[in-house]
């Protein structure tokens, strides 16, 4: 089944949405999520960290490549998704900054953008390796 680019880009919209949500829900600040890992077998300081970064990587890895799904036929379409997911990074962590308990990091930003970055260049290693013909379901329209 073929997927119209546009959906990919509405859910590019949703995802930048859910993100939003997450990031204004206090449970979610690094003190909230320290306190739920303390357990006796690790370093909750470290683990916490690792989680918290991860999870930067991995949320703005998914919303670039909803963002190169929706730009198909685009000139420049793995730079601009990219670009999209890094901006709005950018624009994610200016937010936090105006919410109670949050920060708004530089860091961050450059964890969302290598997250994006890393998901892209998986997409153009897979894309040479296999050929388009391995995406072309989802990523055409």
């Amino acid at each position: 089944m073929k997927v119209n680019a546009k959906i990919w880009l509405i859910m590019a919209v949703v995802w930048c949405i859910i993100i939003a949500i997450v990031t204004r829900n206090p449970f979610f600040t690094g003190d909230s999520t320290e306190q739920l890992l303390t357990n006796p077998f690790f370093d909750s300081v470290i683990l916490n960290i690792v989680l918290r970064k991860t999870g930067h990587v991995t949320a703005f890895g998914i919303l670039a490549i909803l963002f190169w799904l929706g730009l198909r036929g685009k000139k420049y379409r793995y730079f601009l998704a990219w670009l999209f997911a890094t901006i709005y990074g950018a624009i994610d962590e200016y937010h936090q900054s105006f919410v109670p308990g949050r920060d708004g990091v530089f860091t961050d930003v450059l964890y969302n953008s290598a997250g994006a970055l890393l998901a892209i260049v998986c997409i153009f290693i897979i894309i040479k390796k296999y050929g388009k013909s391995e995406l072309k379901n989802t990523s055409e329209g």
